[in-house]
């Protein structure tokens, strides 16, 4: 069986995007979920926190030899390419195939092929390889968002407490519904990270997404240190030892199982 491939969206900067990506595969890794991280950012911000060096090959690299810079799309040539592009991570059987210093360059590329990249993942196996595919996108939208939108089988959209947000992901879930016209690109609605209630402004905002979104809110991460120190650090959050981190990794694993795996039911995923 493929393994589930989620996609997160929104617009770029102050969304946590890369923490919600990265924060899962911290908990697919300690439910013993063999993932693969897929860092389509031209800005690596994923590639960055694992300390992949800026002038690494990776992602970028697959692209070129795909010929997509000369206007071509072999996903064969891409297909022998790509698992020697993918590292190791700190994590027990989490790996990332990094972004690589050329995606920038491949980012001003219109790419006509939408297919391409899951094309490339399914002609090298990873689907099959992998219980979990996760992809981390820019914030702009273009080729990368649309190939990692068709690569995945389902999306969703953090949000964070600033009406901006909220904007963004209103326009996530709209990209969404115009690709399942072609893909069944599975919408799996928005989460909420970093609102403290107890302000007027962001209560304001809390409320705005609940009326935007409804039941489509389908996790909240209240705002506490250890979800961010965990994010700078490099831990999975469930392994930290305090009463705290261990409930907002309940969070995480939950939205990952109940909403992006379809595993069952694991409560409402909120705690405030």
């Amino acid at each position: 069986m493929s393994a589930p491939a989620a996609v997160v969206l929104s617009g770029k900067g102050g969304t946590a995007k890369t923490l919600w990506q990265m924060t899962m595969a911290g908990e697919a890794s300690r439910a013993g979920l063999h993932t693969l991280l897929v860092d389509v950012d031209p800005e690596r911000n994923l590639s960055n926190r694992f300390g992949v060096p800026q002038h690494s090959t990776g992602l970028g690299s697959v692209f070129e030899d795909a010929g997509v810079t000369a206007g071509e799309g072999d996903a064969e040539k891409g297909a022998k390419r790509v698992a020697g592009e993918i590292v190791s991570t700190p994590w027990d059987g989490v790996d990332l195939l990094p972004a690589g210093a050329s995606l920038t360059g491949i980012s001003q590329v219109s790419i006509p092929d939408t297919w391409l990249l899951r094309d490339i993942l399914t002609a090298a196996k990873l689907y099959d390889q992998y219980d979990l595919v996760l992809f981390d996108t820019g914030g702009r939208t273009g080729s990368l968002v649309t190939l990692a939108m068709y690569a995945a089988d389902v999306s969703y959209a953090p949000i964070a407490p600033t009406t901006d947000a909220v904007r963004k992901a209103l326009e996530a879930r709209t990209r969404v519904e115009r690709i399942q016209r072609a893909h069944p690109l599975r919408w799996a609605g928005v989460v909420l990270s970093g609102f403290d209630l107890r302000s007027g402004i962001e209560e304001a905002i809390h409320g705005k997404v609940y009326e935007e979104f409804g039941d489509q809110v389908r996790a909240e991460v209240p705002r506490r240190t250890a979800v961010n120190e965990a994010f700078q650090l490099l831990d999975r959050l469930g392994d930290r030892r305090d009463v705290a981190s261990a409930g907002l990794a309940r969070i995480f694993r939950a939205f990952l199982e109940r909403d992006l795996m379809q595993r069952g039911d694991h409560g409402d995923g909120v705690l405030r």
